[in-house]
């Protein structure tokens, strides 16, 4: 679309003026491609260069692009304030018929963005994409009104601290693991890496997307000059950290010898070190063909000469990790712990995470030391993990008038 202006004065003589785009966009086909114009904007505008605020919109793009496509049956530039409501609702309440129960490509008749009904926090992750996408559309002139402009922006997701796995569930997921029948050598190779998993986002506290794109040789040595001693650390770097800077974390015996055992089950050294192939840091049991000469190799001897894929999405991850705690819920269940059973189903990858952060903070690190190795770029985020201000408030109570907050007593005990 274009708009005229019809005239202009210039040298004493009036002129047909050029067309005026009635938008910033530049030429676009549709909504969508306007949106992606937008997307494009973001990307180029992040100040961490990492790209995930663009995967995270892009995953919530295709939810509202697939109502847009087979529910509403118009695109997001038709939307009125009740259009906004409606799918709101619909986040709300899934009909069944929205959801995808077996693993459908993209695109064909039958796929379904939604695997499950959305929780809370995602509801709000989606309609605050929503509302940046139409307010965006809206200042650049594509749309003349913002059918959000009336709604609140939905709160940010907030920190749910009970999401963390005690030692006895981790201990008993790593047990139902180990005992699980391993007949073959695939079988030992990934239950070994997926043991290595486990154990690393524990005692790493790496978002999942950190884990996914870092490489076998991101764990390595680190000299300390202060006390002469070499350390193991690993790497995270910038172009898969969140913040997009990089940083270096500490690397426990706990997880070394996870890695060790995994690497060894791969036919990998026990460390790693300079060579051609380059793997990811959670390999995939099948294996790459590879020519050599004028001959590909079987599998067999491709997995001789260690050519292992890389699981390399975190789709991917989520399903190894939600696939091990699931055989450990049905233990539970059978056991009638279904409390247990019930906090260890909704564990994810992220739980892992928030168990590195409580667990570090409660066995006394240095507030600040724990928000560099999560890569948090301000401890505000990293007090989430704790309750610090209110615990500066005791302790100012305690200050000016000893006695006047109530203090727990033997028979009190916290759940």
């Amino acid at each position: 679309m274009t708009g005229l202006t019809p005239y202009s004065h210039g040298a004493g003589q009036m002129t047909v003026a050029a067309p005026q785009p009635v938008h910033s966009l530049g030429p676009v086909a549709d909504d969508w491609e306007a949106i992606n114009v937008w997307l494009a904007a973001v990307a180029d505008n992040s100040r961490s260069g990492s790209g995930e605020t663009l995967k995270t919109y892009r995953y919530h793009l295709a939810k509202l692009r697939w109502y847009c496509d087979r529910e509403l049956g118009r695109p997001p530039s038709t939307w009125t304030l009740q259009d906004v409501k409606a799918f709101r609702d619909y986040l709300t309440q899934l009909p069944a018929s929205s959801l995808r129960t077996i693993n459908i490509v993209p695109g064909t008749p039958d796929y379904s963005p939604f695997q499950k009904q959305p929780g809370v926090s995602t509801q709000s992750d989606i309609m605050r994409f929503t509302k940046a996408m139409f307010s965006a559309l809206h200042r650049t002139g594509y749309l003349r009104l913002d059918p959000m402009a009336l709604v609140k922006a939905p709160k940010q997701r907030r920190l749910d601290k009970k999401r963390a796995v005690g030692d006895d569930l981790f201990d008993l997921v790593l047990q139902v693991m180990a005992e699980a029948p391993r007949p073959t050598q695939k079988d030992h190779q990934i239950y070994v890496r997926d043991c290595f998993i486990f154990i690393c986002l524990r005692e790493s506290g790496l978002r999942a997307s950190e884990l996914i794109g870092a490489k076998m040789d991101a764990v390595g040595l680190l000299y300390n000059p202060n006390s002469g001693n070499t350390y193991w650390a690993m790497t995270v770097e910038a172009e898969t950290a969140k913040g997009g800077k990089q940083r270096t974390v500490p690397v426990s015996v706990a997880f070394l010898e996870a890695f060790i055992a995994y690497r060894r089950a791969f036919g990998l050294d026990p460390m790693p070190g300079p060579g051609i192939q380059q793997y990811g840091l959670v390999l995939s049991v099948r294996t790459k063909k590879r020519e050599i000469g004028s001959r590909i190799k079987s599998a067999s001897d491709r997995r001789l000469f260690g050519e292992w894929r890389d699981v390399g999405s975190r789709q991917g991850l989520h399903g190894i990790i939600k696939g091990r705690i699931r055989d450990a819920v049905l233990l539970l269940q059978q056991a009638g712990d279904g409390a247990s059973a019930a906090h260890l189903d909704r564990v994810s990858a992220h739980w892992l995470r928030h168990t590195f952060a409580m667990t570090s903070l409660l066995s006394g690190q240095d507030l600040r030391s724990v928000a560099t190795s999560l890569g948090h770029a301000s401890v505000d985020t990293t007090m989430g993990y704790t309750e610090q201000d209110a615990i500066d408030l005791i302790e100012s109570w305690e200050r000016e008038t000893p006695g006047r907050v109530a203090r727990a007593g033997p028979a009190d005990s916290i759940k």
